[in-house]
């Protein structure tokens, strides 16, 4: 239920590529495979050298990159350009708040115009503080999960989506 609803908030275009930051064992990754959505790259990084092990053998359709997701503009390179989306489980609460705030920048700057970043978090507010024309809005509440998870969706240049 959880992973379903992070994954109904990827837009649902063709083509691109979708990045997912901290997958762990996979839920919300085999949910964004099987959103429907067609004709796009999934890449998702992981520092757990375990689950590392297990996403390539249980989801070889995804790119799975080893690293840290924080750092996932320098893991990707030119490839962490002009994305479709991105979907993040990271902690950030425990973050200071500059360090969340430069975190959604390096995410916004990697999105094309207008496109999702979805942090999933424990937060009833956002865990990123909203900077410029970045807005946010809350994509689902899951009341199943214990205590109940809020999907964050920010996006910049004013989409409402």
């Amino acid at each position: 239920m959880l992973a379903r609803r992070i994954a109904e908030q990827i837009d649902p275009e063709r083509g691109g590529v979708v990045l997912e930051l901290g997958p762990g064992t996979g839920a919300v990754t085999q949910a964004i495979l099987e959103t429907g959505i067609s004709d796009f790259e999934l890449i998702a990084i992981e520092s757990d050298r375990r689950f590392v092990n297990l996403l390539r053998r249980q989801l070889p359709r995804v790119r799975i990159v080893e690293g840290n997701a924080f750092s996932f503009a320098r893991l990707l390179g030119e490839e962490a350009r002009g994305l479709r989306s991105i979907v993040s489980g990271l902690p950030v609460i425990g973050l200071a708040p500059e360090l969340r705030r430069q975190f959604l920048r390096e995410a916004m700057a990697a999105l094309r115009q207008g496109r999702p970043f979805i942090q999933f978090s424990y937060s009833v507010r956002p865990p990123l503080p909203c900077f410029d024309d970045v807005q946010v809005r809350r994509g689902a509440i899951v009341w199943q999960n214990l205590p109940p998870m809020h999907v964050w969706v920010y996006r910049q240049g004013g989409s409402s989506r």
